[in-house]
């Protein structure tokens, strides 16, 4: 299990420019969560810990974002954080070569793109990201005012990849959900009127040529999976 955790970090530093989406933001990779924090002009705002890719070593993913300010309300924040970014990093552990007992995580994903910029929350002033890791399961979501996103991700092959994505919403009276599965390759769509049991349900193939990775993941709702259906 040693030798997997080696083997993700290693191919992680190798490709590491490529996989953190340009050259502009600090390049994490290798790195401690005590390394990570210590870095001038970027805030932890997220962190969450659990078993990813081993059930007996602990993980752990945070989104840093760039600048001191952190939301305090939309009066005094908004301005202030127009501009900013964020990156997510996977910190997995068991990667050095040592045969010691020093287990501790180090960054082995980065992806300078994939998380939303605190102002893109349409009629909410501060978009605010959630992680978690739970069952060797990496769950990003979003709420916004009428609807939410969430991309759900596990390793396979030894990359952490995408597996499923949802998105909800509510508008004019009427509701519609998509479920992205990308190990079936489907989505269902489901659309009706919040006031009537009846939903039409709808089944989509996904148009993707294998999983993709976390660190590959672009902007949300760039990549287009089928016919008007983003994520």
């Amino acid at each position: 299990m040693k030798l997997f955790h080696q083997l993700i970090f290693l191919l992680a530093t190798f490709t590491a420019f490529a996989q953190s989406g340009d050259t502009d933001n600090p390049d994490f990779y290798g790195m401690t969560i005590s390394e990570v924090s210590k870095i001038s002009g970027w805030t932890i705002i997220k962190e969450n810990s659990g078993n990813l890719s081993s059930a007996h070593l602990e993980d752990i993913v945070v989104i840093l974002q760039s600048g001191e300010h952190q939301f305090i309300n939309c009066s005094e924040s908004a301005q202030r954080l127009a501009d900013e970014k964020r990156i997510i990093l996977v910190l997995t552990a068991g990667n050095d070569d040592d045969d010691d007992d020093d287990d501790e995580p180090k960054v082995s994903i980065q992806n300078n793109r994939f998380i939303a910029p605190p102002i893109s929350g349409g009629m909410d002033c501060y978009l605010e990201p959630e992680v978690s890791i739970e069952n060797h399961t990496l769950s990003i979501s979003y709420q916004y005012v009428r609807s939410s996103t969430s991309y759900t991700f596990n390793f396979i092959d030894e990359s952490l990849v995408l597996v499923s994505a949802k998105k909800a919403g509510v508008s004019g009276g009427v509701f519609s959900s998509d479920y992205f599965d990308f190990k079936s390759g489907k989505i269902t769509s489901k659309k009706g009127s919040i006031s009537s049991d009846s939903t039409t349900i709808e089944t989509i193939p996904i148009e993707f040529e294998g999983f993709k990775k976390l660190s590959e993941m672009g902007e949300m709702y760039e990549w287009e999976v089928a016919e008007f259906k983003r994520i």
